[in-house]
């Protein structure tokens, strides 16, 4: 087994150029949230601009879409779009799917399109891997896609997205089960818990080693998600951004545990300590 370390990120993580302009960092588009859970999209959003991305954007159904007013005060940096307003999907250098997505109809219908039409970095996590494992979303909708894929499911969805009568509790069985499902679905795994493990469609895994039990809070999965994203708008390839992107979560939240506690920690924390994550790593 390899493990991530500080100069496993050295190597990828790009320096700033005095002339660099936000166009260089990544055009970043999310599609997450819903009533009740526009601050998984928040997260997500906030960790993708801590994180170095140019530009963000959060994809709604409509402008008139009651989590609108919510994601323009609580991440005032990015903007908001309709689909109406996106002539192709493919101008985004990375793409974000599911974090408090629901699963709504229209909001599913969303996410077919994007599906079926992007070509690029494509994360999906939460409630898009659970449309997948209901099938609520087509298979092969799914399997046609042209997106390079990133999944991020914990053990419960990795359960649900292979079948759900799998054990995924010791070292072997999570090894086992990473595998399994970047084969199966063709995609970069993180395959999230106590030593987050990632492989690739080929079978290469790496470990994490950074992080502690108080990130085991609501919303620590959107942070993630989102520095990944940010990580991949950068044109930091699929395997080593997604690798990046659990280190530094991990190592943002022994920042913040080692400031607050374990016990008091949020996911606002993870946040919040990016910025020292960064500049201890990079």
């Amino acid at each position: 087994m390899q493990y991530i370390d500080k100069e496993y990120l050295r190597k990828w993580i790009p320096e700033r150029k005095p002339d660099a302009h936000k166009g260089d960092f990544g055009k970043i588009l999310f599609f997450a949230g819903s009533t009740g859970m526009a601050g998984a999209a928040a997260l997500s959003g906030r960790a993708a601009l801590r994180s170095g991305a140019g530009l963000v954007r959060f994809l709604l159904p409509s402008l008139s879409d009651p989590i609108y007013p919510i994601l323009q005060v609580l991440v005032p940096e990015a903007t908001c779009i309709t689909p109406e307003q996106i002539p192709d999907y493919n101008e985004y250098d990375a793409i974000a799917v599911g974090s408090g997505l629901g699963e709504g109809q229209e909001r599913i219908g969303i996410l077919e399109q994007i599906l079926k039409n992007y070509e690029g970095k494509l994360l999906l996590d939460a409630d898009a891997l659970n449309s997948i494992a209901k099938e609520t979303i087509s298979r092969d909708t799914f399997e046609s896609s042209k997106a390079e894929l990133v999944i991020t499911p914990h053990v419960g969805e990795a359960k649900r997205l292979l079948g759900g009568n799998e054990q995924i509790r010791t070292p072997e069985e999570r090894l086992n089960a990473v595998r399994e499902l970047s084969n199966r679905f063709c995609a970069v795994t993180v395959l999230k818990g106590n030593g987050t493990l990632i492989c690739t469609p080929e079978g290469e895994v790496l470990e994490n080693t950074t992080g502690n039990p108080g990130m085991a809070t609501a919303g620590s999965g959107d942070v993630l998600s989102g520095i990944i994203t940010a990580l991949s708008g950068q044109g930091i390839p699929s395997f080593p951004a997604a690798a990046c992107g659990v280190f530094l979560h991990g190592k943002a939240g022994d920042i913040a545990a080692d400031k607050l506690g374990q016990i008091s920690l949020n996911a606002g924390d993870l946040v919040n300590s990016l910025p020292d994550a960064f500049m201890e790593v990079v």
